[in-house]
């Protein structure tokens, strides 16, 4: 850091500025080629699963599931109610509703409409 002019300033001030300006000055960042070597930091400790753990991921499984199969016993009895409403609109049909179906159950002497 090069001249910095505190006169003006209070004495308090002037005293700060110093204490932090010698911070700066001792904190200076080294060149590339003289840092010195960083020990690399030791590897954690890795510990085997529990058996509460075991337990504890067995019953989050469990859990899923149990979610998976009452969403299929859903799906299972909607398809279920829809096959159910389809067959009971069929049923109810007792009559023929096309106009095509006349042609089947008429004799060819009765169609004398051509």
């Amino acid at each position: 850091m090069t001249n910095i002019n505190t006169e003006g300033l209070p004495v308090e001030m002037q005293q700060r500025i110093a204490e932090i300006i010698e911070k700066a000055k001792s904190n200076a960042i080294q060149p590339v080629g003289q840092q010195a070597p960083v020990a690399p930091a030791p590897a954690p400790v890795v510990r085997p699963p529990s058996l509460m753990d075991h337990i504890i991921a067995l019953r989050q499984e469990v859990a899923e599931l149990r979610q998976q199969v009452h969403a299929s016993s859903q799906v299972t009895e909607a398809v279920g109610n829809a096959v159910g409403s389809m067959y009971a609109m069929f049923q109810q049909q007792t009559e023929p509703s096309s106009y095509s179906s006349g042609f089947e159950t008429a004799q060819p002497s009765q169609i004398d409409d051509f």
